[in-house]
């Protein structure tokens, strides 16, 4: 009798152990099912400052909560971040926030979203919007079909409206239904 229960014991601690080990994960909980392209990335970088590089402009430097690289796959993953790029003079072109961002590292194409906010303090205009994409190689930005953008100019002439597309290259700001609209000309 002292052998079975002594066999019962072992048999259950076994099991308790397998459950235990079994139910276990060594992901951080936010890293499963997060469709990242893979379990976990080739660099991790937190609350840190990245220094972005584009040809043909000044780099533009990202303050970010989180920053993920997957190299294989060509993407990064940004999570609450602000940056400011300087002209060569030291004096800030363009500043702007978002909550969370992919970048494809190959073109350096930005799907940013949860609240995108983008300054151009040269030309004293802001862009509001829950998501943009922005097209490096074309110098644009663009919202979804449906979603609401506003753009401020001077702090007085204000544009909103869904089927936003803007040329940077240009400064050609189009929408495809304008909910509201005033702009003066001095």
């Amino acid at each position: 009798m002292a052998k079975l229960a002594q066999r019962t014991r072992s048999t259950l601690l076994v099991g308790a152990i397998l459950i235990l080990l079994l139910s276990c994960s060594f992901a951080p909980e936010e890293e499963l099912g997060s469709g990242r392209p893979a379990e976990f990335p080739d660099m991790r970088l937190e609350e840190t400052r990245y220094l972005l590089g584009v040809d043909g402009m000044e780099p533009i430097r990202i303050d970010a909560e989180l920053i993920e690289v997957y190299q294989d796959a060509e993407k990064a993953y940004i999570t609450e971040a602000v940056f400011n790029q300087f002209d060569n003079s030291d004096m800030l072109v363009f500043s702007g926030s978002f909550g969370a961002a992919e970048v494809d590292t190959s073109n350096n194409n930005i799907s940013m979203e949860k609240g995108v906010l983008l300054r151009n303090h040269t030309d004293d205009f802001t862009i509001e919007a829950e998501a943009l994409q922005w097209d490096n190689q074309n110098k644009k930005a663009y919202g979804t079909s449906d979603a609401m953008v506003t753009i401020t100019m001077k702090e007085h002439d204000i544009l909103r409206g869904t089927g936003f597309s803007g040329d940077f290259a240009s400064a050609i700001f189009e929408f495809d239904h304008v909910e509201e609209g005033s702009i003066s000309y001095e």
